[in-house]
Formats: C-alpha cells, structure tokens, sequence
C-alpha cells in the first residue's frame, strides 16, 4: 500500500488531486455492515439494502391497522350482500398467508348458464385514502415476495389477518359475479360489497390431488352430481366441495380453450423453487408447475380482471388499467427469423395464431428457453396506465388488476372506484394522477421482481458452489463469440461454457446459425442443442456461473439444419390447432 502511495504522488495525485477523467475523488463512511456473505441471513439483507425495500412499517400506520382490528366485528355485515352460506373456496400455495380470492361457481337450473362469482378481499374498507395505512401502501405499491422472506405492502395484522380471506371467518370482500351460457358468451355481470365465509381452503397441491381422481373434462357427467373421491393429502373434503371443484375444472378449462382462440399468448418460462433443509439452508431447487389446479385460479382471475375493466370503460371512467402494447413490426420480424433458424419458420411474423402455434410446438422441446425467452425479449413491458390500449399478451382489449388488492396497490385503487360506484352508481378519476400513480407502481413492481430474482440467483449460487464438479443435462440458450449459454433441464441455473474451454478443436462463431463450429472437426454447439455440462467455477460476488462440457458429452442430436422446415406432418398439426 506504501508503495501505491508513492506512486500516486510522484504522478501529482495526492488526496485531493483530480481523477484521470477530471472528477474529484470522494470519500465515504460505512452505516452498516451486513456480515460475512456465508452468515445465514446476509444475503437477504444484502438485497434488501441493495434495493433500497422498505421493512419496518411507520408507527402511525401500525396504529391505525390495530384500530380497524379494534373496531372489525365478525358478526357485522355493515350492509352488505350475505355470501356466507354459498360454497366458496380458496386456492393458494401451501406457504400462503395473504388470500386475497375465493371463487364460487355453480350453474342456474333455469337457464343452465354458468355463474362464476369471485371474491377478492375488500382491503379499501380498512385503508381509508389519505391516512397513514394508505400513505405507506402507495409508497410501498406492492409486497416484494422474497424467499422465505414476505416484506407486505400492509402491516400483517391486515395483509394476513383482517383482510385475508381464511377459512371459517366473516370477511369483507368486493364480488364480482358472471354468467356465461354453455357456449360461453358472457352475459350478466354483477358487482357487489359482500360478505363470505371460506368453507375450505385448498393448497395447489390438494386441488391437483383431487381432480386426479375426477373424470377427464369433457366427459358426460352431471354437474351437480355428488362426486365420491378419497381425501386430498389427508384432508378430508365434502361431497359438495367435491362437485365445486369439478365444475371449476370444467369452466376454467373452457374458458383457457376461449382465451387461446382468440390469440392469447403463453409463454412457458418456469420459475426457480428454492428447496431447503432443517436449517433454513438451501439444499436444492426445481422448476415451479403451471398444471390444472394453478390454471384454474389463473382463468377466473382473468375474467374477474377483464370484467370489472370493461365495466369502466362502458362507462368511459378512467381507471388504472394493465397495458401490454403490441411489439414492434421489426422485434416480430427478428423473431420470426430466429425461430425459422431453429426450424420453426413463420408464414406471418405479425400474425398471433402463427407465434401461438410456434410457442406450443416448443413448450416441451430443447429449444423452449431459446425460442420463449426471445419471444419474451421480443414484447413490450406491461405496465400501469389511464391511456387505454391493448394487453397483447392476453388478447384483450380492456384489462387491468383487481383481484390482488392485499399485494398490488394498482388493484386497491380500481377497488375504491368500483365501490364509489357501487354506492353511488357514479365513479370519476382524475387521468393526470392515475398517470403519476401508474409510472410510480410500474416502477416499484420492477424494482421487486428484480429483488427476487437477484435472491434466487444469490441463493443458487451458493449452493452450486457446494456442488462443484456435478454434471447437468443441460440446454444452449445463447451463443456468442466468447462461448455458449446453457440452462440446466432439472435445475435453475444458467451458466457460461466459455470458448477457451472447449480445447478439442478451434470453434468459430457463426452469428446467422446461432452456433459455434468446430474448423476440423465440424462439431457444432448450435442454440437448442442439449449438452451434459460439469459445474466448473461460482463467482457469488460477481453473481456469474461458469460450466464446462463433461467428459462423457453425448454427440449431438440430429436436428434440422438451420433455416430448413420442419417436417410437413408438423406444420399440418400446427393449422388444426390454429382453427380449434
């Protein structure tokens, strides 16, 4: 150090002196230290100072959360629409504390229309606009979902208490009840201040358990029909519990058909699942499930969403919708040349069905992170904005949040209009601070998912890291100069396989073909490809993961040459789906 000193002042730069790029040096003072990276707890805290997120609530809104828990009476209707004897149920992960929605659906026996009612926790009856519980949830403007930790946009006596939905207590709720008829054009759409009871609450798991037993949608059965069925996971569940949960397969699987033919978009981009011990450590992860039990929630989640923004906008009152403008012509026509590249060739880069039928081809191949990621890079970020416009991805045209006020502020907003009209029959907002309101949330929920992926990431190299040497069934997701990207198939990780380790030949990077090519041997490592890759190096600080193919790598699969088409059989399955 002495010696770097020296050398400092014999060029003229003392402590004072300017920087090589002419700025003045500062100086700093260290407010906190965190601890070693390896102390269980540090990397969380690193993150949430990292951020900047917020943890402790204010004292003046943790007063008046404890007030509205004075005041709240289980036996109180204050008025509104009685829910209570209906069979309602909740559906959510099993580490679940905030149940913002319970749904109902039943099929009137004049009409034999089905009536899909959802419920979703009235948290604007205890947050009053303006007041210190509010003030910090608009700041807050959503829960940041970290692992193992929730940082809540409401102090917990709300978020996982007064407002959650859990079973067996009297909850506020604002409803929203549809009526579809047997081929599903949406007919009456009712609002209400209501008031429920769960009478059970269900985990994914449980539900997914459940249909298991059922017969397959589709079938000819009787709607009402008490279904026998064994428990789920040990929990027993009441033969008219039983029949709800058949006829919600049976709805929401239908209206999924419903929302695909109109052009909605699904991208299969599965997220990381930490897995851990005793301890609290991480000793594992996999990939999160979309089966039928998540899809279901999903669907009734969307037609709640879809209907209360339609409701608005015949209306012509401004609210707080979820945009998803269209990409641009020239990212779809990039797009299009990169999945024909793969095999995959697009008659029309702008034409929906065509990018749909090219998602599903892919949605179980080797190619599915390449293809779906560069679909993903293709779109435009979804937001918050009065301005009305589309949800591409969903192929609405009138969409916003509604069903997750516990967690998203954008969706306590829309519920205090919708009671403004529900009480009044009138409902106004002013677009100038909706605009303000929307920049403000859409910043806050980037500043959250990028948190959580950090975390994970952070969390999943320190585990690797234990695990040097492991060999991964793997697939390339990008191709540069400098080497080749790879995800693991059953494990969520990416790392690099870097050029100056595949010592077996001389590899040149051939940008049109995504690819790397061996000069001698005329090996390729092509995007899509599948490898067997060895854990070489984890850098946790620089947050990078370095692979190297194993010794025992399988050659590679014969797929079709870049640019050439896909089988014809392929392309016929791919019109049939297009016209279902």
């Amino acid at each position: 150090m002495p010696a770097r000193r020296g050398e400092a002042a014999r060029q003229g730069r003392g402590r004072d002196a300017p920087l090589p790029d002419g700025r003045r040096p500062r100086e700093g003072v260290i407010a906190e230290v965190l601890g070693p990276l390896s102390q269980p707890g540090v990397d969380l805290l690193s993150i949430i100072r990292a951020f900047g997120l917020p943890e402790e609530f204010p004292p003046e809104a943790l007063e008046e959360a404890r007030a509205r828990a004075d005041q709240f009476r289980d036996d109180d209707l204050d008025g509104r629409e009685d829910f209570t004897n209906d069979v309602i149920i909740t559906v959510d992960p099993v580490d679940a504390r905030d149940f913002d929605d319970a749904v109902s659906v039943t099929i009137d026996p004049k009409t034999k229309h089905w009536v899909l009612t959802v419920h979703i926790a009235d948290v604007s009856h205890f947050a009053k606009p303006g007041g210190p519980l509010d003030s910090e949830a608009r700041k807050r403007a959503t829960s940041v979902y970290l692992p193992r930790k929730v940082i809540p946009m409401f102090p917990e006596v709300i978020s996982n208490g007064l407002a959650s939905l859990q079973q067996g207590k009297l909850r506020y709720v604002k409803t929203v009840r549809m009526e579809f008829t047997q081929n599903l054009q949406k007919g009456h759409v009712s609002f209400f201040n209501g008031a429920i009871r769960v009478r059970k609450r269900f985990t994914y798991e449980q539900v997914g358990d459940v249909l298991a037993t059922m017969s397959p949608s589709g079938t000819n059965v009787t709607p009402d029909k008490p279904l026998p069925a064994p428990p789920a996971d040990g929990v027993e569940v009441d033969p008219d519990v039983l029949a709800l949960l058949r006829r919600m397969r049976d709805l929401a699987m239908m209206l999924r058909k419903k929302r695909f033919r109109r052009g909605a978009l699904e991208l299969s981009m599965p997220e990381a699942v930490l897995e851990y011990d005793a301890d609290g450590r991480v000793n594992g992860a996999h990939f999160a499930v979309n089966d039928v039990s998540h899809q279901i929630i999903e669907e009734f989640m969307l037609a709640a969403n879809e209907a209360v923004a339609e409701h608005f906008s015949r209306l012509e009152v401004p609210f707080l919708r979820r945009v998803h403008p269209a990409p641009k012509e020239e990212k779809l026509q990039q797009f299009a040349a990169f999945a024909g590249l793969l095999g995959y060739p697009l008659e029309r880069s702008d034409d929906r069905f065509e990018l749909q039928r090219v998602l599903r081809a892919t949605a179980d191949k080797p190619e599915r992170a390449a293809i779906h990621y560069s679909m993903l890079r293709s779109l435009k970020q979804a937001s918050y904005s009065p301005v009305q416009d589309q949800h591409y991805a969903l192929a609405s045209q009138d969409y916003c949040h509604f069903t997750s006020p516990i967690r998203r502020y954008p969706d306590l907003q829309v519920h205090r209009l919708l009671d403004r009209w529900i009480r009044t029959g009138k409902a106004s907002a002013d677009v100038a601070e909706l605009t303000v309101l929307g920049d403000h949330c859409s910043k806050m929920e980037r500043r959250a998912e990028t948190a959580e992926r950090e975390l994970v990431k952070l969390k999943l190299l320190q585990y690797l890291s234990t695990r040097l040497g492991e060999k991964l069934d793997a697939v390339i997701t990008g191709v540069a100069d400098y080497g080749f990207f790879a995800q693991a198939e059953r494990f969520p990780a990416e790392g690099l396989v870097h050029i100056s380790s595949l010592t077996d030949d001389y590899y040149h990077y051939e940008e049109d073909h995504h690819a790397l090519f061996g000069s001698r041997s005329k090996k390729r490592y092509r995007l899509g490809d599948r490898v067997r890759v060895v854990v070489a190096r984890v850098d946790i600080q620089r947050r990078m993961l370095d692979f190297r193919l194993a010794p025992d790598q399988p050659a590679p699969a014969d797929r079709p040459r870049p640019g050439r088409e896909p089988e014809q059989s392929e392309r016929k399955k791919g019109k049939r789906r297009k016209k279902d």
